[in-house]
């Protein structure tokens, strides 16, 4: 596989995916996942970039790991939108759209990282405080819950939307919960229609949603021929009512109270948290 530039004599490949995946460093699996997401994005589909994509997609589904604050998850997620900005229509063999809700829509959801009810601190949504002043960023959505997130909301057909997104809501666990009014924050221009697709996203927002290489994703495509093509509704207005009407039925008074009380006995949620849950009381509440 090359690299997303063919302005050099010399164009990088990546021989090193034609090994054991296995026994990659997440760094060298992600590397080759951004290129594969630019060059679509730049130069239009070609079936270099759509072969490999779809070969390390099927090996690295359920591989979350990170590096540098991504994951392989943000970064197929990514990879997918930009190579189906108006879903699959089962272009590669049928049920292929349903099998990639089922398996990338799902990765949040694996064993490994729920325990009594909760998230596995560490190995889910921000998974260290290991810096100078030892935050975990809770005030920020983490990637992976952002990209799947809009990965179901986007590519679940919208019968589905309601029902999925209203177990979203139910899960009980204060991190998540407190990712839930976070996230919520921060794509309500998203949920409105004010901002059109995950480029407009500002990546220091307070709240910030963006992921790995989100900024990719226009509201537009690219032809290999070059020409640029909008995308009538990247979330398309029905799924963002769904979305809207959900959270204004499900969080009502007495379960956003439920929210805060768990969430206020983790004393670093809390904190972190700050004034963001008033913030998400005027959006959504009044």
């Amino acid at each position: 596989m090359g690299e997303a530039w063919f302005m050099g004599d010399d164009r990088r490949h990546f021989p090193e995916l034609m090994g054991d995946l296995d026994a990659l460093p997440a760094r060298d699996i992600l590397a080759p996942l951004a290129e594969i997401a630019s060059g679509v994005v730049s130069f239009g589909q070609r079936q270099e970039w759509r072969n490999w994509f779809h070969y390390l997609l099927a090996q690295r589904v359920t591989d979350g790991r990170e590096w540098v604050g991504e994951t392989l998850t943000e970064l197929l997620v990514t990879g997918f939108m930009a190579h189906y900005p108006d879903g699959t229509t089962d272009s590669v063999y049928p049920g292929f759209q349903q099998d990639i809700l089922a398996t990338l829509g799902r990765s949040l959801m694996e064993p490994r990282c729920w325990q009594q009810g909760d998230i596995v601190v560490g190995q889910l949504l921000h998974r260290s405080n290991r810096n100078p002043n030892q935050v975990w960023r809770w005030w920020d959505a983490s990637g992976d819950l952002s990209a799947c997130l809009l990965l179901c909301a986007k590519y679940l057909p919208p019968s589905q939307v309601r029902g999925w997104f209203r177990s979203v809501l139910a899960i009980e666990s204060p991190h998540w919960r407190a990712q839930m009014i976070v996230w919520l924050i921060g794509a309500h221009d998203l949920l409105t229609g004010l901002k059109r697709a995950p480029s407009e996203l500002q990546f220091d927002a307070y709240p910030a949603i963006t992921w790995g290489w989100s900024h990719l994703l226009r509201p537009s495509t690219t032809t290999e021929s070059g020409e640029t093509i909008p995308i009538a509704d990247w979330l398309p207005q029905q799924v963002r009512t769904h979305l809207l009407d959900e959270v204004r039925t499900c969080v009502t008074d007495e379960v956003f109270l439920a929210w805060l009380e768990s969430i206020g006995r983790v004393d670093y949620l809390k904190r972190e948290l700050a004034d963001l849950p008033s913030t998400f009381e005027r959006l959504y509440m009044q």
